[in-house]
């Protein structure tokens, strides 16, 4: 994989582009990819930006989420574009499995393919130019910075700049987790220069939710959580039942793992969702607890040192009762 700004040259000429995220992208993979949608748009390109599956509906007021395709709806004709795309940039994500049913595709179709994310143990081999930087706060971080690398940075606007702070803003924790270094301050100030409203991005973002979400909320800290004090731990397991009644749809489930963390003395917080399909776990820690090593070890996951997660085909119960039989071997890092 070559240096991401080695591809700049390439764009000089006019280029079919496609831009694509993670399965059930968040606010960091639809910013990054409608971030850059703008600026290449801009830049004279034919683009086109393709999600595996749906989104929250909290991110459709981003500027081009309309132009947006589901592949899982949509999956003939992105299938085409993808077959005639010139060159392909893969965000927020670092080993195709996690584009979901869209993995075998990307595989076989022949064009450039480039990398921005900041997770770790990227699939390198299957990238032609890219950066991977897992010191970065986000994925939205890295395209700003490849914008501002670039002959064009003057084409950013406040098109572009809501998008990526929404993915910083996101990403950070609201600018709160350690990962919101002098830097990622100054290119926030940055975007704010283009005319930004970010008192309007964060009411999008965090007060869009339905009544049924809060709620379920509610009912998840009161019923479903428990806190394991001698591991310094907090789990939480929501059965496919509270999903059904209290309708929750995709996105709503965002930041719940984080409510475990607010419990004084906790250092890891652990949540499984019964999904259709598999048991999907979300975990977040403090300090030097790695929960990327940890997911990658038990759950079939990985991410970051401190937010990663995992899957399971094993119901729920199976998985609760491995989780308490693991983390007994980790009682001495998380005193």
């Amino acid at each position: 994989m070559q240096e991401v700004q080695h591809i700049y040259p390439l764009l000089e000429s006019r280029k079919k582009i496609t831009i694509i995220t993670h399965q059930k992208p968040d606010g960091d993979a639809m910013g990054a990819a409608l971030g850059l949608y703008h600026f290449l748009v801009a830049g004279g390109h034919q683009v086109q930006v393709i999600s595996p599956t749906n989104w929250a509906s909290f991110l459709n007021w981003m500027p081009g989420c309309e132009f947006v395709m589901d592949y899982e709806a949509s999956r003939k004709e992105a299938e085409a574009i993808l077959y005639d795309t010139d060159m392909l940039f893969c965000l927020d994500f670092n080993i195709m499995h996690r584009t979901k049913n869209m993995e075998n595709i990307l595989y076989r179709i022949s064009c450039v393919k480039v990398l921005i994310d900041h997770h770790q143990q990227p699939e390198t081999e299957a990238f032609d130019y890219g950066i991977s930087d897992v010191s970065k706060s986000s994925t939205c971080e890295m395209v700003y910075d490849f914008i501002h690398n670039s002959p064009n940075r003057s084409l950013l606007n406040s098109n572009i700049a809501t998008c990526l702070y929404t993915g910083i803003l996101t990403d950070t924790g609201s600018f709160r987790f350690p990962s919101a270094t002098a830097n990622v301050h100054e290119v926030a100030a940055a975007l704010k220069e283009t005319g930004i409203d970010h008192t309007a991005i964060f009411e999008n973002i965090y007060d869009n939710f339905s009544e049924g979400r809060l709620r379920f909320i509610g009912n998840a800290l009161l019923n479903r959580m428990e806190v394991l004090y001698e591991y310094n731990t907090a789990l939480m397991a929501i059965p496919q039942k509270d999903l059904i009644k209290y309708e929750i749809k995709t996105g709503d489930t965002e930041g719940l793992v984080n409510y475990l963390l607010t419990i004084e003395g906790i250092r890891l917080g652990a949540l499984i969702i019964d999904r259709t399909e598999e048991r999907k776990w979300s975990f977040r820690s403090k300090g030097n607890f790695d929960v990327n090593v940890f997911a990658r070890n038990h759950f079939e996951g990985g991410g970051h040192k401190n937010a990663a997660g995992g899957r399971s085909s094993e119901n729920v119960e199976q998985n609760v009762r491995r989780f308490k039989e693991i983390i007994s071997q980790y009682k001495q890092q998380l005193q």
